[in-house]
């Protein structure tokens, strides 16, 4: 009878210390998931620091850090987070190849059970002061021994002159020209394409560089392309 009851009390504790290890748990909280960099220019970079505290009753580990493009890096200060803690996660963005509204995420993965993955916002938007159009020239279809004509626009929407030192293609078979090398303040100019295919070539593709003086964009490319008939 004793041993009975014995055994009884031993698995009532044992029931006992395993819902109480189960109800510990860690749980990532976050001040303020979303943050706004507001309006920058093209070119500058973003540095926040995301700051989380967990909230649980159980040791938070930050399993993984990842970003939904290599535009944006993001680390982890520390991955171990006792209960009541904080930790950051540093994020950059790199605004350099962007224009108009922004919205990045940055995924953190831990030990959290109720929400393993957690979702990090970094938006804005991003100012273009030398904008191109089009960005992509499409030169539709160019007859065999014929010729493919176009341009492209650059704006100065900066609050200086721009200088276009220099235009070139990757491939021979496309010329360019520009049209004026300095645009003052609200100026455009023109960059003149002329395509003109040999009567073996299949395919015409390539790429414009037009080098500028602008420390945030000292290169700008656009791609090319055409299909060809017979």
């Amino acid at each position: 009878m004793h041993l009975t009851r014995l055994c009884l009390t031993t698995i009532i504790l044992s029931l006992f210390l395993t819902t109480q290890l189960l109800a510990a748990t860690p749980r990532l909280a976050v001040d303020q998931p979303t943050f706004n960099f507001g309006a920058i220019t093209q070119g500058k970079k973003v540095d926040h620091v995301f700051t989380f505290t967990n909230k649980g009753d159980a040791p938070l580990t930050i399993e993984q850090v990842r970003t939904s493009c290599g535009c944006t890096a993001a680390n982890i200060a520390s991955r171990l987070i006792e209960p009541g803690k904080k930790g950051e996660v540093k994020v950059t963005f790199d605004s350099t190849n962007f224009a108009g509204n922004i919205s990045k995420t940055v995924f953190v993965h831990s030990n959290d059970p109720q929400l393993p993955i957690y979702s990090l916002i970094l938006q804005g938007s991003v100012i273009e002061e030398i904008p191109v159009t089009p960005r992509q020239l499409n030169l539709g279809t160019i007859k065999a021994g014929g010729t493919g004509e176009a341009f492209i626009t650059i704006d100065n929407r900066s609050d200086k002159p721009l200088t276009l030192k220099s235009v070139r293609t990757t491939n021979p078979r496309i010329s360019a020209t520009l049209s004026k090398n300095l645009l003052k303040p609200g100026e455009s100019g023109k960059v003149s394409i002329t395509a003109t295919p040999g009567a073996e070539d299949r395919s015409l593709n390539g790429y414009i560089f037009v080098t500028t003086d602008h420390p945030a964009k000292p290169e700008i490319s656009i791609p090319v392309f055409a299909a060809l008939s017979r």
